[in-house]
């Protein structure tokens, strides 16, 4: 930075419109041991400028913590990142593991020969909120395709509302869509959010990803005091979402067998393609993956099967616990960024399965109720019907065969007249 007496300055032309040349939010604001991320933007023709991030109350003896090599390659020292996007001419600075002496007066500043662009920024910490929440920094999704996010928080904040918000400066960032302070989901035009209290743990899923959906976001909460966030940079591939599509969700008995299959288009058929779990398919983990061919590939419960003449690759899960349910992703490997597509596993209860008779039912196929209401019913038929019907018969065989009344002789009876 090269640093002129005040006099000198004047005499530079131009110079005392520096200010309009880069523009920066004025004030920005972090949590104690959390990040903090600052955007300051520039006019046309500043491109290959260096852009750099300067600590201390005067500009002209503020102390240089971190500065760009003139290209869109992110510099790192120690705690501090910057990275020129020339494109947008735009140059984002990061400050993480924030500590109370980290509020103070700060610069955006471009070198060049003379007096340097500069625009203040006054950084704010609040108190230790930065352990209360953790996020993947940064996640990616394919255009017209769908991104989740999991954020990850400490005890004692489970029934606190969690949000997903918009903008590079957290304090004034618009919120998405929110939790009710429950596990139920709230969904939102193309963004839904879901809390898992036990695990600690709420999921934002972004839909139909547009180009323009690149930008910075923050997973934080809702709370009387300034709010904990943590930001993460969301990109979008372009075109990728039309190489790959899949059914979106699955389910399967615990105990049981879950197969998942995902089409490709032409063009993708030797390509390597394999089976990932995460909700970020940047950082996903490779469960099983074939080698190119059609052979089945088979890694513990887990086997994945590519059909080249149809294009359709089938993922089988056996033997399914409860464990299993999460978010997979149908991944097709290529040179660069892979192409993917998110399925949502669930997995559901030990099904009861209950036999229907087809014919008749018999007394030893029965329920033991059903036996006994049989039983019951015989017993009634064999009191009033049977037993009458039985003694009846018995009755007419003994009438017909009674004893005739007569001598020994068994001749007719004799006539008293005789």
């Amino acid at each position: 930075m090269w640093l002129l007496p005040p006099l000198l300055l004047l005499l530079i032309p131009g110079s005392s419109d520096l200010s309009a040349v880069i523009m920066g939010p004025g004030e920005a604001s972090g949590p104690e041991r959390g990040s903090l991320t600052v955007q300051c933007r520039y006019d046309p023709g500043w491109e290959p400028y260096l852009k750099y991030w300067c600590q201390g109350a005067e500009f002209r003896n503020c102390r240089i913590l971190v500065g760009t090599t003139g290209s869109e390659q992110e510099v790192k020292e120690d705690r501090v990142s910057i990275r020129d996007n020339q494109t947008s001419r735009m140059f984002t600075v990061t400050m993480e593991n924030l500590t109370r002496e980290d509020a103070d007066t700060y610069w955006c500043g471009i070198e060049r020969i003379g007096a340097d662009p500069n625009v203040q920024v006054k950084v704010a910490v609040g108190p230790g909120s930065s352990g209360v929440i953790m996020g993947p920094e940064e996640a990616r999704g394919p255009e017209r395709g769908s991104l989740t996010v999991q954020c990850r928080y400490d005890r004692g904040w489970e029934t606190h509302v969690k949000f997903w918000c918009r903008g590079a400066e957290f304090r004034k960032c618009t919120i998405l869509v929110g939790t009710t302070g429950s596990e139920q989901q709230v969904k939102k035009d193309r963004v839904s959010i879901r809390d898992n209290q036990k695990r600690r743990t709420f999921t934002v899923t972004m839909e139909k990803l547009r180009q323009e959906d690149a930008d910075t976001y923050w997973c934080g909460f809702e709370k009387n005091e300034s709010n904990p966030g943590v930001p993460v940079r969301v990109t979008v591939d372009p075109g990728s979402s039309a190489v790959i599509t899949g059914p979106g969700e699955a389910r399967g008995p615990e105990q049981g067998s879950l197969t998942v299959q995902c089409r490709y288009v032409p063009g993708w058929e030797k390509h390597v393609k394999y089976w990932c779990r995460g909700s970020d398919f940047s950082i996903c983990r490779i469960l099983v993956r074939t080698a190119g061919s059609e052979q089945e590939v088979k890694r513990n419960r887990l086997s994945i099967r590519d059909n080249q003449t149809s294009r359709v690759f089938t993922m089988t899960m056996e033997k399914l616990r409860r464990e299993d349910a999460d978010t997979y992703w149908c991944m097709i490997e290529r040179v660069g960024s892979d192409h993917g597509v998110p399925v949502k596993v669930t997995v559901g209860p030990v099904p009861v399965t209950t036999e229907v008779p087809t014919s008749s039912p018999t007394v030893s196929s029965l329920h033991p109720e059903g036996r006994a209401l049989l039983s019951s019913v015989h017993f009634l038929l064999l009191v009033f019907l049977k037993l009458p019907v039985f003694l009846s018969m018995l009755g007419a065989v003994l009438w017909v065969n009674r004893p005739q009344g007569g001598s020994e002789g068994g001749g007719p009876p004799r006539s008293e007249n005789q």
